[in-house]
């Protein structure tokens, strides 16, 4: 599993879709054994931006963090 923070997101418009492709074409995370890795998403670091993620999984930090700014977890 692969852990992102918040924090990093920063590289991402407002309004963007947060998935392990998009991570992985920023290069934010990287394949694990040639194959897409699961991804994490921590609430540490300074986040402004309003993005919805899909296929992530959010921990509950970063989740209060997410919706408070009006972006999305699916």
């Amino acid at each position: 599993m692969a852990v992102v923070n918040l924090g990093a997101l920063n590289a991402f418009k407002a309004g963007e879709v947060v998935t392990p492709k998009t991570l992985l074409e920023k290069g934010l995370v990287r394949k694990l054994d040639n194959t897409l890795p699961k991804v994490k998403i921590l609430g540490d670091g300074e986040f402004t931006q309003k993005l919805n993620f899909q296929s992530c999984i959010v921990s509950v930090s970063a989740r209060k963090k997410i919706e408070a700014l009006g972006g999305s977890i699916e």
